[in-house]
């Protein structure tokens, strides 16, 4: 899409107030919840998002001034001056001023869209400042939009990139004589994820009284691209008009097999377990319980009356030497239990142990090799349960760092199958 030229939109009429007019897609009706399409609007705090948003719909959303985060919370409006068109998303920003992890952001406002069955993405709108340079707040931001569309492994299409077919700029105020030149790092930034990426854009700040007073039309307009906000929404209502028709934003089910958890991968926490190993579930117990010491004591006091009575009976007392042999059992079984502690237990008496305890869950004995279950080698969790992940597998942010103390990162993606 050709971004050169005149950078004041008018139609060839000379009408310079064009409104927006949206198609329904094939099997979608207007007012369909499912189907509704949306504007969202990303960029760094202070570039000016709800206040284009504020100038589009005619809706009077709190703005702040600089760097200063006002949107607290993603929400979304009506379009009330181009009715029965897409909704808008405006959401804090990226970079926030009050310390609000970029990452996390996004993902509130993939939530959002999904809650509210915003499917349809017609224009992702990215409030940038001037800059010809490619920076990393733009490349962070570009891996963003470019989320918007992941490809569906489920569909013959490539859905990848498509989202950069609707994108467009918006740069606020005017550094280089061309708009090339202030666009040029977001641009960049974009062909990194999509080397077909087109995005559309434009350039303004908004008009000053004094400046509205002192200086002619052509120049405010032309010259120094400062504009009223009906001079903003007019080229806005242009520029628009030639997106194709909305992108699905396709949300998938699915499920981590390490961590258990489920849903669309980018609203997924950025933890999960760090590797498996084989392991038990269970604790180490002795191997012969009370109730088998009792019943093989209890046999052994049996044969001892046993063998009294026939000693008396016969009157040799060398019957009796068989008494050892009789107890022999129960005194096995005790001894046995007395002397076994776990291997890095310390020994029951005088440096002499037995290491023959067993595994509660599967009866194994402690020292053989393996396990009977699969296990996180960190946190020592079953392994894909849900129990809480225990380690972060994408390196934080520099806002989210600020909230964490001692993480430890081990780089790897979830372990994903598609489920219904």
């Amino acid at each position: 899409m050709d971004q050169s030229g005149d950078e004041t939109f008018l139609d060839k009429s000379g009408i310079d107030e064009i409104p927006l007019i949206t198609k329904a897609r094939n099997g979608s009706k207007p007012g369909d919840k499912s189907t509704d399409s949306c504007v969202v609007l990303v960029g760094t705090t202070g570039t000016g998002k709800t206040s284009t948003l504020n100038i589009y719909t005619g809706n009077d959303l709190k703005v702040g001034e600089g760097a200063q985060s006002v949107t607290g919370t993603t929400v979304s409006v009506e379009d009330k001056i181009h009715v029965g068109g897409p909704k808008w998303i405006d959401n804090p920003g990226w970079s926030d001023s009050e310390g609000r992890s970029d990452n996390l952001v996004f993902k509130d406002l993939l939530r959002h869209m999904q809650v509210n069955h915003c499917y349809n993405v017609k224009a992702v709108v990215w409030c940038i400042m001037p800059t010809p340079r490619m920076d990393a707040n733009l490349q962070a931001q570009a891996k963003f939009i470019d989320m918007f569309t992941p490809d569906d492994e489920k569909t013959a299409e490539n859905e990848a990139g498509q989202i950069w077919n609707n994108v467009v700029i918006i740069c606020k105020g005017k550094i280089n004589p061309d708009k090339t030149a202030d666009v040029q790092g977001a641009v960049m930034a974009s062909k990194q994820n999509s080397v077909h990426a087109e995005p559309l854009s434009i350039r303004f700040e908004f008009a000053a009284p004094e400046i509205l007073k002192g200086t002619t039309e052509k120049l405010r307009k032309e010259s120094l691209r400062m504009l009223t906000p009906g001079e903003i929404r007019s080229e806005l209502e242009v520029l628009f008009s030639k997106l194709p028709v909305p992108v699905p934003a396709v949300f998938v089910n699915q499920k981590c097999i390490s961590c258990g958890q489920e849903g669309d991968p980018r609203l997924m926490t950025d933890t999960c377990h760090r590797n498996k190993k084989t392991g038990h579930t269970g604790t180490l117990t002795q191997r012969f319980s009370r109730p088998e010491v009792g019943a093989a004591m209890g046999f052994g006091a049996v044969g001892t009356v046993a063998l009294s009575i026939a000693a008396a009976a016969s009157a040799t007392p060398l019957v009796l030497i068989g008494l050892p042999l009789i107890l022999a059992p129960g005194l096995t079984l005790g001894g046995h239990r007395f002397l076994n502690t776990a291997s890095d237990g310390a020994s029951a008496c005088g440096g002499f142990k037995i290491t023959d305890m067993r595994w509660s869950c599967c009866n194994a004995p402690e020292l053989s090799p393996g396990g009977c279950s699969e296990l996180c080698d960190l946190c020592g969790a079953v392994w894909g349960s849900s129990a809480k992940p225990c380690v972060m597998i994408k390196h934080p942010d520099i806002n989210m760092q600020k909230e964490m103390d001692g993480y430890g990162v081990h780089v790897k993606k979830h372990d994903l199958v598609h489920i219904e």
